[in-house]
């Protein structure tokens, strides 16, 4: 059997794998397509794809933006574009503005931390240990942490500290110039791509918002929407309830473990069957 997997992170961004580790383990996982979606970033695919002539990669990005719910309540939002032109110069536009120098962002997380009784070094530590990043954040913070001992996991170092949800003991908002969710949906179309409305329940909303903002997303994507109904980190009663919220939509069914390779606490193993995904993969133009 084969399986996909359109949202995985690399070095280009927050992930701790360079493009060719994460091709490399999605191979090892029988993922035969695969969409890298580093934060507001593209990856150039010509040579991997020369490279890697057995897997489907799929042009990706997971881009940040800001959606107002029907509380006028302001969320950050993620969608993941797939199989965009990676010239469109207004996706370009969009990448280039999210581009902020990252040392003042670490170092108020690194503040926060060391007030809580963790210390873990500098930003300029941090790029010695992780010179193939071309990103450092949070991730790498984690990592650390484990690394030092100060949690079991890179996702407890989330929930406990510097995760935008749970304790939030040392969390920092993020120093993004954030775009609408119009603005980037539209880009996204624009580009001759598919957006794909990233893990719902990460933005804790109830029951009656996350519908609301499903139903919204459709309206601004149309027939080119889609949304995660299978995610790395949630039970088959959510998938469940996600496929039902998508079909009710119209929109295509995506799947993503958002692989960032923190820990072994996180895999790519998590076995997304391209038969389960058959109308999105033929929009991509997978040859059955």
């Amino acid at each position: 059997m084969s399986y996909l997997d359109f949202h995985v992170h690399t070095t280009i961004s927050d992930g701790m794998f360079s493009p060719e580790a994460v091709i490399a383990e999605a191979r090892k996982n029988g993922i035969e397509a695969l969409a890298i979606t580093d934060h507001n970033r593209m990856l150039d695919l010509k040579e991997l794809r020369r490279d890697n002539p057995d897997i489907f990669l799929v042009q990706g990005s997971e881009i940040s933006c800001i959606y107002e719910d029907i509380r006028h309540v302001s969320h950050e939002i993620h969608v993941v574009a797939l199989d965009f032109d990676p010239e469109n110069r207004r996706l370009q536009n969009i990448f280039n503005r999210k581009r902020p120098d990252r040392r003042p962002y670490v170092e108020k997380i690194l503040k926060r931390l060391a007030d809580c009784g963790i210390y873990i070094g500098t930003y300029d530590d941090l790029e010695k240990e992780y010179p193939g990043s071309h990103h450092i954040g949070r991730s790498h913070i984690a990592d650390k942490m484990r690394k030092l001992g100060y949690v079991d996991t890179a996702e407890e170092a989330f929930d406990e500290y510097i995760g935008a949800f749970g304790k939030r003991r040392a969390y920092v908002e993020a120093m993004l110039p954030y775009i609408s969710l119009e603005e980037c949906t539209d880009a996204i179309l624009s580009a001759g791509g598919i957006a794909v409305l990233a893990h719902l329940f990460y933005y804790r909303m109830d029951e009656t918002a996350e519908k609301a903002l499903v139903r919204y997303f459709k309206t601004l994507t149309n027939e080119h929407g889609g949304m995660e109904t299978s995610y790395g980190r949630y039970s088959e009663e959510q998938r469940e309830y996600l496929r039902r919220l998508a079909d009710e939509n119209h929109l295509l069914h995506s799947a993503g473990s958002d692989f960032h390779g923190r820990d072994d606490s996180e895999t790519m193993d998590c076995k997304f069957p391209c038969a389960e995904f058959l109308p999105l993969l033929c929009r991509l133009g997978w040859k059955l």
